[in-house]
């Protein structure tokens, strides 16, 4: 369960200030997903439910069961969630755009603050055999374009890139309880690229573009990196045991280096940034049945790091001199998280119930150097000034101890009736959800929170084809802290499923049209609109 974030533009300031509040920290690809409500959530790989109102809850969904691998994506479940082999590739793209109007010195001119695009295609491909063993991979591989004002008059241009792929073997743990306990071993290699660029808004007469191409500008200060290259290689082992019918218990424990290099070069002059940052990461899950109606899953997540970063930097101090540079210790980052995803069902005939309770804690933690320290980038802007000829060196802040904590919560429960003759199903749910970030140098907020109410239904049309449609009313105030942060949003979704009688493949496609109003007195009026198209291929073995 993951309620869709709305857009507007607090949200989008709010939402990015959080996120990359560390100084001289990596914009990676997934926070900048967060901040435009493109995260992954259980419908990711099911554009049926995408479809149906984004509906999560309620109506049984072969991608959205309450299993190890539908649920909580644990490895152990692969070779047992299926029995014949299947490939998987799941193709999406998304976009998003914000404006607000009455912009000085026109008052009827608008303004763009929001303009988002992505690409990305998600597979899984797994050979499973009759004696229970199965290895395959999942990966996917995405892009993104993300603007937003830099100021008044600049925008700042993000471009993401990421390959990942997880190759898993699974199967019956030997010698030792084969009939009950299963086993699986993993490798996770992923690469990431991100570019930031700066232009000036195109103007004309109906106002200022933020997705056009206006002229190049430089960086604003010749320290923090506007390139990153983050590489991930990690491996894993996960453990379940079958008490039953009515338990399965599943541990696993992941291991992931993570090697995010920074760089902002120009003609007169080099930056970089290394930080080698290692995650030791933990799951537990509980998927357990009561009698032949009520099923119900648990699963939890904790992870840790501990990293140091480093920093070099160059600059020419003119003909026939000595380059001023300078390396060293930049900063010291601790980083705790966890999160707890629940969920229940509960079916009587044609009746249905669900329900779902997740929560989520992240704390970062920087640590600048000690004034003491001669190699820190802190002494080294402090001393920089007396240097000849540096009097027009942009640099950024220097580095300041900082904790931020974010803290989230998600409730939701909802209904849902089959159609006679199992020819559709029609659904409802609520979905609440409240969140708080707080740090030590900004203080408490903010403190978004919303609730949302959807429905969906799906008819068979014929054997072969079956249709989708669904609707989301959603109010969210970005920041309860504070005043007109209120948002109104609708989405409007339809899908459609194929699946030839006799034949071994299946397709199904879901699309959302998602619209949101200010909910406050402004003459500004900003509103957004976001659009999602999902698609999904599948075939048996």
């Amino acid at each position: 369960m993951s309620p869709p974030r709305r857009v507007g533009l607090r949200a989008l300031v709010l939402g990015i200030a959080v996120l990359w509040a560390c100084p001289v920290g990596a914009q990676l690809y997934e926070d900048a997903r967060r901040a435009i409500d493109l995260s992954p959530d259980p419908l990711a790989r099911s554009p049926r439910l995408l479809g149906m109102g984004r509906l999560s809850l309620v109506i049984d969904d072969p991608r959205n069961r309450i299993t190890l691998w539908d649920f909580a994506a644990n490895p152990t479940g692969i070779g047992e969630v299926d029995t014949v082999s299947t490939l998987e590739v799941r193709p999406s793209t998304a976009s998003a755009s914000g404006i607000e109007r009455g912009v000085p010195p026109a008052p009827r001119s608008e303004r763009q603050f929001l303009a988002a695009r992505e690409v990305r295609m998600t597979y899984e491909a797994w050979r499973r055999t009759h004696e229970g063993t199965a290895y395959g991979a999942s990966g996917e591989v995405g892009s993104l374009r993300l603007d937003h004002p830099f100021s008044t008059d600049v925008e700042e241009r993000s471009k993401f890139a990421q390959p990942t792929v997880v190759p898993v073997l699974t199967g019956r743990m030997p010698y030792v309880l084969t009939e009950r306990m299963r086993y699986a071993l993993r490798i996770i290699a992923a690469y990431e690229t991100s570019s930031d660029r700066y232009r000036e808004f195109v103007s004309n007469a109906a106002g200022q573009y933020a997705d056009q191409d206006g002229i190049t500008i430089g960086p604003p200060d010749f320290f923090t990196p506007d390139e990153y290259a983050t590489r991930k290689l990690g491996s894993g082992a996960a453990v379940s045991y079958r008490f039953g019918p009515s338990l399965t218990a599943a541990v696993g424990a992941d291991y992931l280096g993570t090697r995010i290099q920074g760089k902002n070069n120009g003609g007169r002059y080099g930056s970089e940034t290394e930080e080698a940052r290692p995650y030791g990461i933990g799951q537990a899950t509980l998927i357990g049945r009561l009698g032949p109606h009520f099923e119900w899953g648990a699963d939890a997540h904790g992870w840790k790091s501990s990293s140091e970063a480093r920093w070099v930097f160059s600059i020419s101090s003119g003909p026939a001199a000595t380059p001023l540079a300078g390396r060293g210790h930049l900063l010291d980052r601790d980083e705790e998280g966890s999160t707890l995803r629940t969920r229940a069902r509960w079916t009587l005939g044609s009746f249905e119930l669900g329900a779902g309770y997740n929560t989520e804690y992240r704390k970062i933690e920087i640590t600048a150097p000690d004034a003491g320290d001669l190699t820190s980038f802190n002494y080294f802007r402090n001393v920089v000034v007396h240097h000849p000829n540096a009097d027009s060196l942009a640099l950024p802040d220097s580095v300041v101890s900082n904790a931020s904590e974010e803290r989230g919560v998600e409730v939701g429960g909802g209904a849902a009736w089959k159609l006679p003759h199992r020819k559709g199903a029609v659904g409802v749910e609520y979905h609440w959800d409240r969140r708080l970030f707080q740090q030590t140098v900004g203080g408490r907020g903010p403190r978004p929170g919303g609730w949302d109410v959807r429905g969906g239904a799906w008819y068979s049309l014929t054997q072969v084809l079956e249709v989708r449609g669904g609707y989301l009313y959603r109010r969210e105030d970005h920041d309860e802290l504070s005043k007109q942060n209120e948002f109104v949003s609708s989405t409007m979704t339809l899908g459609a499923g194929l699946v030839p009688v006799g034949a071994r493949w299946s397709f199904d496609a879901g699309y959302a049209l998602e619209w949101s109003n200010a909910d406050f007195d402004d003459p500004g009026l900003p509103h957004s609109n976001q659009q999602r198209l999902a698609v999904r291929v599948g075939w048996v073995f």
